[in-house]
């Protein structure tokens, strides 16, 4: 008798230490799911959907930076989610990508249009949005309040080759996309910043020039939306727009897409 108990008491023990081996083994496989989200076979199959989106002629690819990022939304839409949505109702098949990146600048954006995967998705898309250059534009004075006009002629030579280089990729990986570039504004209209709307313009220029010598590049202007009553469509910031600024964006995009003349076709190929 005395045997068999303590069989039993040894097997209880052996029990409850398998249990918490078992336990542990759990905790630290979430734990490192959580740290390491590359580890997860979940994240692994939405890492797949997101290489290799389901086949449709309709794919809407974001490029750039906060902007089509939609930092600012207190909706966490942006024009990029509004143009979704609206595309969505019109079109049954429409899939849409967002690789744009908060912060960045016109030289990384060159180097993303450059990698495999970003160029397999550009060569998937119909319509591709972009906003870039305000970073650059911004980033390129030590102080707002006085922006120093050398500095800011500087860096706009290095943001136009940048646009260039970007659109050459974009457009060689897929001529037949359309591709939608919005402008500049002038965040600081109401603030009185000297130079500001003068730099701003120029820039714009530069963008238009640039635009036109791709087919197929369509130029957004931002200008005008922000110039009266900045205050209004921006967030609090004082530099992205707010939901209503967001608005105005996506309402002039959809007004130019809704000009294609049909689905998977540029105006060029329905001529021809």
């Amino acid at each position: 008798m005395r045997n068999r108990k303590k069989f039993y008491q040894l097997f209880l023990y052996a029990l409850a230490v398998c249990s918490f081996v078992l336990l542990g083994a759990g905790f630290t496989m979430a734990v490192d799911a959580l740290i390491r989200p590359g580890k997860s076979n979940i994240t692994g199959q939405l890492a797949v959907q997101t290489d290799a989106p389901p086949a449709t002629d309709n794919m809407l690819l974001g490029l750039g930076d906060s902007l089509t990022r939609g930092i600012g939304d207190s909706n966490g839409q942006g024009y990029f989610g509004l143009v979704k949505q609206k595309l969505h109702a019109k079109h049954n098949r429409l899939s849409a990508i967002n690789l744009s990146v908060s912060g960045q600048t016109s030289t990384q954006l060159a180097e993303q249009v450059k990698k495999a995967r970003t160029k397999r998705l550009i060569q998937q898309a119909r319509w591709v949005v972009m906003t870039i250059g305000g970073n650059d534009l911004f980033r390129s004075t030590d102080r707002l309040q006085q922006l120093n006009p050398k500095e800011i002629e500087q860096a706009r030579i290095r943001y136009e080759q940048n646009l260039r280089a970007i659109l050459s990729d974009v457009k060689g990986a897929n001529p037949h996309a359309t591709v939608f570039l919005f402008g500049l504004y002038n965040p600081f209209g109401d603030v009185n910043i000297q130079g500001a709307d003068e730099h701003v313009l120029k820039w714009n220029e530069s963008i238009t020039q640039i635009a036109q010598s791709f087919n197929g590049v369509v130029v957004i202007p931002t200008f005008d939306l922000f110039q009266l009553s900045p205050g209004q469509y921006l967030y609090r910031d004082h530099f992205h727009p707010n939901g209503e600024g967001y608005q105005r964006m996506a309402d002039r995009l959809l007004q130019i897409i809704s000009d294609q003349p049909r689905e998977g076709k540029t105006a060029n190929e329905n001529e021809s």
